[in-house]
């Protein structure tokens, strides 16, 4: 596979290559090539997450299955009261708002049944291809909520089908990396470099 050759390698890391087998993209967002699998025309192609760049333009690159990105997963943490629930769900919609997640999200608040150690949680639903983008963002905002924290897709479907949901909010992802429309995505399979990162 031949990659295009890229201005600021550095600045694509994290987005995605997708090989369409005569031709080679860089610069894709996860939901970007989510909508190019939903589509019966690229369902087979190759995707590549890139993890690191060099000056050089080599890039170290990592196969993507098509199912992790039908997925949706998520981080939750828990608290003893209402009080302090509310506190954190405040805390990280706030801190989305100053510095967006590399991704959508649904931030929410939640009840669980009674008899809960700690009953409230907060969480944060996302679709799964970002689970390491949403974990370095918790990890450089220095996000320690809750009393105990957990998370993954079976943990999401636990919350969904158990809490009681007090408040959910959309947060929206950093302008550099949100997705263009299914229409322009469509319109530029076989451009090399997809956008300027």
């Amino acid at each position: 596979m031949k990659l295009p050759r890229l201005q600021h390698p550095d600045r694509y890391v994290s987005l995605y290559v997708v090989d369409f087998g005569r031709t080679v993209s860089v610069g894709y967002t996860a939901d970007e090539v989510a909508m190019l699998l939903e589509s019966e025309a690229y369902r087979d192609v190759k995707v590549y997450r890139i993890y690191d760049a060099r000056p050089d333009g080599a890039m170290e690159l990592k196969g993507v299955p098509f199912q992790r990105f039908q997925l949706e997963t998520g981080l939750f943490f828990y608290c003893r009261d209402l009080a302090g629930a509310r506190r954190e769900f405040g805390q990280i919609r706030r801190l989305a708002e100053e510095s967006p997640l590399p991704c959508r999200a649904q931030l929410l608040l939640g009840k669980l049944a009674e008899g809960s150690r700690a009953p409230y949680v907060v969480g944060l639903a996302y679709p799964a291809e970002h689970d390491e983008d949403v974990s370095r963002w918790m990890l450089d905002h220095d996000v320690t909520a809750g009393e105990t924290a957990d998370g993954g897709t079976g943990r999401l479907q636990v919350v969904r089908r158990d809490a009681r949901i007090i408040e959910s909010e959309q947060l929206h992802a950093d302008p550099a990396r949100r997705a263009r429309s299914r229409d322009e995505v469509l319109a530029s399979v076989g451009e090399p470099v997809q956008r300027t990162a």
